[in-house]
């Protein structure tokens, strides 16, 4: 639960999405937060998504360490689910970071792959639509990055049946 939040106006200008999501998730006052933020560009022809590898150190957050992984195992799932997993840190706050491209119902970790099926789309289907989903959460003193992977694990299992509604699929 949480309530929705809004960008300031500079940065959703920026951002140049036609629509986002952004909430910051509790379970209860013991587990830490887990953040939310979705963009979507109804024609990323013209622009479109901007990656978190350019935007989060342009925030004052460095990228500690980067991975592209694929969790569908983790998730139980059969489907491959390729994302990018990143620590990053701001003074001694560390953070784990998930996200991905969303293009119709084609999951994408690597922005350069994600322009790549844009054009290709494009020219195939006339489909130029996409959006990027991020989900972060604090590593707490103490606290191993297993168990902030658990809860982003956990919202992305709830998140892969409710995302179309947000980022349309076809």
């Amino acid at each position: 639960r949480g309530p929705e939040e809004r960008l300031t106006p500079d940065i959703a200008k920026s951002l140049g999405a036609d629509d986002y999501r952004q909430v910051t998730l509790t379970l209860d006052r013991e587990t830490p937060p887990v953040g939310l933020f979705m963009a979507f560009y109804n024609d990323q022809s013209q622009g479109g998504v901007h990656s978190p590898e350019i935007c989060l150190p342009s925030s004052g957050w460095e990228i500690a360490k980067l991975e592209r992984t694929d969790i569908s195992a983790k998730l139980g799932q059969d489907q491959a689910f390729p994302l990018n997993r990143a620590i990053i840190q701001r003074g001694e706050q560390r953070m784990m970071v998930y996200y991905w491209f969303q293009q119709g119902e084609r999951r994408v970790a690597w922005d350069f792959a994600a322009k790549f099926y844009l054009l290709a789309d494009g020219i195939r289907t006339g489909q130029t639509d996409g959006g990027l989903v991020r989900l972060t959460t604090p590593i707490n003193e103490g606290e191993s990055e297993d168990a902030a992977e658990a809860r982003l694990l956990e919202l992305t299992r709830q998140l892969s049946g409710e995302l179309p509604r947000f980022i349309p699929a076809d």
